[in-house]
């Protein structure tokens, strides 16, 4: 197969909303680009062995579609000070729960946060500096609130993070 062929492959469903099909080509720039997300598009272009155009065309696309929502940098929590980190389990009154959701998500040191199907209805990641400072959100801050109706929390000792698999 040539530089540029752009034979459909290997093609996955089509993309919400869309006519177009994630193909080799937009599977191979996606893991290049969860690898190294400054990679140039010269480098992106030779590592996937199409052109830089065509490199840029289908960049242009998966942004455009929605694939590509951003670039970002991954740092190390620890380093910035913040050492220590849990999971939080939360019950909640469901009568409003996105306003909940908001507020959980705004609270200082939320990583993550995520509604649940089955013994929780929502699960936070959260870091702090130091176990005082995740004690003083965890009971000052999200006990208080009126539609938590409980929460079970975990420390967690030690984390392996993984970026996402491409499609």
């Amino acid at each position: 197969m040539g530089r540029d062929a752009e034979q459909n492959v290997n093609v996955g469903p089509l993309l919400a909303g869309s006519n177009r099909q994630i193909d080799d080509v937009d599977r191979a720039l996606l893991g290049a680009l969860i690898d190294d997300g400054r990679i140039s598009l010269t480098d992106l272009a030779e590592q996937v062995n199409v052109s830089r155009s065509t490199v840029h065309a289908r960049m242009q696309r998966l942004r455009d579609d929605g694939v590509i929502s951003g670039f970002t940098a991954t740092v190390d929590p620890a380093v910035l000070g913040f050492g220590v980190a849990a999971l939080v389990f939360l019950d909640v009154e469901q009568h409003d729960w996105r306003a909940l959701r908001d507020e959980l998500a705004a609270l200082p040191g939320v990583e993550y946060l995520a509604m649940c199907a089955g013994r929780f209805d929502m699960m936070m990641l959260v870091r702090a500096e130091s176990i005082a400072a995740l004690r003083d959100v965890l009971l000052e801050r999200i006990q208080r609130m009126p539609d938590v109706t409980s929460t079970e929390t975990v420390l967690i000792l030690d984390e392996i993070r993984r970026s996402p698999a491409a499609p």
